[in-house]
């Protein structure tokens, strides 16, 4: 992160900090120490030893991360981006579900640098993208992008109309058969040069646990698709 980023050291500010990302259920990005591979989890839990965070997707993330212990994690809250190092203290695995119990970071990187884990759909995949506007309006286009935290799509010009504050009901289909549905707030418009057709930044608002778990899942098989197209290349 950059020079210029505020190093938060004071657990008073810590811990409040780590609460929001869990309240939000914010995804994040983690590295494991050593290797450039970047994992999807969110916090569900802090307490004042621990930050608790989510099964690793992929899955080969887990056995990684119970052989090398340390890990990076960044996630981006209210526009600024957070950074934070810590270690795996230990794992429960109650009722199925794997929890990570890592050390509570002495320190939070909070800066201003963008992150960005968008990922672009392939024209062959053609994903569609319904959204209601506030009138009740339904409005049909195409996924153009996917990120933890939202989604670039493809409408025709001036439909629908980007008024930042506003939520809208949106469909998007992830998979074949398989859909998320949300809320968003559609927040920048810009034109694209062919069909009169406008791209459309959306965020999401209000995600569930359960949402944010689908959509790491998506985009850790997209980026598996894409490397797999690279190396065969």
């Amino acid at each position: 992160m950059k020079s210029e980023s505020e190093k938060i050291n004071d657990p008073a500010r810590v811990i409040p900090l780590l609460e929001r990302l869990a309240k939000r259920r914010t995804p994040l990005g983690v590295r494991i120490s050593g290797h450039r591979e970047l994992y999807g989890s969110c916090i569900v839990d802090v307490n004042r030893r621990h930050v608790l965070l989510d099964e690793l997707l992929p899955s080969s993330g887990h056995r990684l991360l119970l052989s090398q212990r340390a890990l990076q994690v960044v996630a981006k809250l209210d526009g600024i981006d957070i950074c934070f190092d810590t270690t795996l203290d230990r794992v429960d695995t109650d009722d199925k579900v794997i929890t990570y119990y890592a050390k509570l970071p002495g320190q939070i990187e909070y800066g201003q640098r963008r992150l960005n884990f968008r990922v672009h759909i392939p024209m062959t995949k053609r994903l569609s993208v319904v959204i209601q506007n506030h009138d009740g309006v339904v409005f049909a286009g195409v996924l153009h992008d996917l990120s933890h935290g939202g989604a670039g799509m493809v409408f025709p010009e001036g439909k629908p109309e980007v008024r930042p504050g506003l939520l809208h009901d949106c469909a998007i289909e992830l998979a074949e058969d398989d859909w998320l549905y949300t809320t968003v707030e559609l927040r920048y418009s810009k034109s694209v040069s062919f069909r009169n057709r406008q791209m459309i930044g959306a965020r999401f608002t209000d995600l569930s646990l359960q949402q944010a778990h689908i959509i790491r899942q998506h985009l850790s098989e997209l980026q598996r698709e894409l490397l797999r197209r690279r190396t065969a290349e």
